[in-house]
């Protein structure tokens, strides 16, 4: 895991140092009036190799596309996240799965099984993805493709990918 440094720049920011498993550091600065610049140092080296300048809305969209948002690896079908006890996955709502056609409520998922809908992600084309629900409420029904981000404890989780899925656990 990679360590972080964080220093206040006085009227200027703050400025993050972040030391990365193969020796490399990533110097970031965060300017109060919303750019960013990332710096990159080799291994052993006291200069930065390069540089680049982010606008505050170029910054969220590269976080964002760092963060998994628009893609999920290939490796990481099961994007799992462990917290002490608390686990996040990323499902996908099988045609034969017994949630679909159903609602979040009509399952009461939270009092049931003490999972969470954090979101629904929808393939737009085999390119994009679009997220169609943030914390959905009890009334939003699941349906067939969709990407449920759910989060709970590892058992849980396990149970409702079962009804998810339609394999049944």
């Amino acid at each position: 895991m990679a360590l972080i440094k964080e220093a206040e720049l006085p009227g200027l920011g703050k400025k993050y140092m972040v030391e990365l498993e193969g020796g490399e550091r990533l110097g970031i600065i965060i300017y109060d009036e919303g750019n960013r610049e990332l710096f990159y140092f080799a291994p052993a080296e006291d200069e930065p190799t390069c540089s680049v300048t982010l606008t505050d809305q170029e910054a969220r969209q590269v976080g964002s596309i760092i963060g998994g948002a628009f893609y999920q690896p290939k490796l990481l079908e099961k994007l799992e996240a462990a917290i002490a006890d608390l686990c996040i996955e990323w499902l996908k709502v099988a045609p034969q799965a017994p949630v679909a056609g159903r609602t979040i409520g009509e399952l009461g998922l939270r009092k049931n099984l003490g999972v969470t809908v954090i979101a629904v992600i929808e393939e737009v084309d085999s390119k994009k993805k679009k997220c169609t629900a943030i914390n959905p409420g009890p009334g939003f029904t699941f349906v067939p493709g969709q990407t449920v981000v759910v989060a709970g404890r590892r058992d849980a989780i396990a149970r409702f990918e079962g009804m998810v899925t339609g394999e049944g656990r």
